[in-house]
């Protein structure tokens, strides 16, 4: 997410500065981080980003893992959208450690954008403060005011970049991160992810809080179609889309789902998944209905919007 100026990398050189800037980062200290409770160890985990870039509302996801026994903190950043050759329209991967020796961390940031991040001193250092982490990246005629505030009552993080040149402030992105509900174990690849999470994003409209029919309906094609197993009609997207509308606006949503993911296959823009799905509905006089339990079989096409739920056929599993 982080822009910073445009610093070409020449060969062997630039692999012997990354390896110095690494070297900066004691190891000590570091050996024993991801054992420690610290502020960092809440930075762990999956998350998807959302918020304003450039003024532009945004969604990515982010990966942070303790990575090298434990002595930096890895977070990947990447967008869903997509540019004209198919590539990630951004990403990123950071390096936090711990500098010891000043009880600060300092942060290596490379990404998309032409090798910024190895450019000499360009460094980001913070000293935390309670459950803030403010990384200040020096470059010069101006810097980077980048910021981490852990909430701790609700597990997430509240993001802010901000360019700063002398008096003047300007702020360049809002975001907040917050733990994919969605994850499973399992050593899911990224683009596998992308379809735990939009499946997330598909159940998140009918659940308490939820959008309804209009955000369930922008999460499928327009070709979509359903169909139950042991019927005889399939559901296309109006008729299904009104259905919703009709059951969201009585009252009901979905007070409790549990899903089982057996499979997710990735094949350039389209995706397979294989679920075991257990749910119960909230009605609008507080009545819950019994457990419906069903295998989906569901096929998601990819636009330069994301994955959409294309076709789903439904097995209802009677207990």
């Amino acid at each position: 997410m982080q822009r910073m100026a445009n610093v070409r990398r020449t060969g062997n050189r630039s692999c012997a500065l990354v390896a110095l800037l690494l070297l900066k980062l004691p190891t000590a200290a570091s050996a024993q981080l991801a054992a420690q409770e610290t502020l960092l160890d809440h930075l762990a985990g999956d998350w998807v980003m959302t918020g304003t870039i450039e003024g532009d509302e945004v969604v990515h996801d982010v990966d942070a893992d303790w990575v090298l026994a434990g002595h930096y903190l890895r977070f990947h950043e990447f967008s869903r959208e997509r540019d004209e050759r198919g590539d990630r329209a951004y990403e990123a991967t950071v390096f936090i450690g711990r500098d010891a020796g000043r009880d600060r961390f300092v942060c290596l940031w490379l990404d998309v954008t032409g090798g910024e991040g190895l450019a000499s001193g360009v460094l980001g250092y913070a000293t935390p403060v309670a459950d803030t982490i403010p990384f200040v990246f020096d470059l010069g005629e101006y810097a980077i005011h980048n910021t981490f505030v852990y909430q701790r009552a609700e597990d997430t993080w509240e993001w802010t970049i901000v360019n700063v040149r002398g008096e003047e402030r300007s702020e360049f992105a809002h975001v907040t991160l917050e733990r994919r509900f969605d994850a499973v174990p399992g050593n899911w690849s990224t683009e596998q992810r992308e379809i735990l999470d939009a499946v997330a994003r598909l159940s998140a409209t009918t659940a308490p809080g939820g959008g309804g029919a209009d955000d369930y309906a922008a999460m499928l094609t327009e070709d979509f179609s359903r169909w139950t197993i042991g019927t005889d009609t399939f559901d296309r997207k109006e008729t299904w889309v009104e259905g919703i509308r009709g059951w969201f606006d009585d009252g009901w949503r979905v007070s409790d789902r549990q899903a089982d993911v057996l499979e997710i296959t990735v094949e350039g823009s389209t995706a397979f998944s294989r679920r075991i799905v257990s749910e119960t509905y909230g009605g609008p006089d507080g009545e819950i209905s019994p457990p419906a339990r069903a295998a989906l079989a569901e096929v998601w096409r990819r636009d330069g919007e994301g994955w959409r739920l294309q076709r789903v056929t439904v097995h209802p599993i009677q207990e």
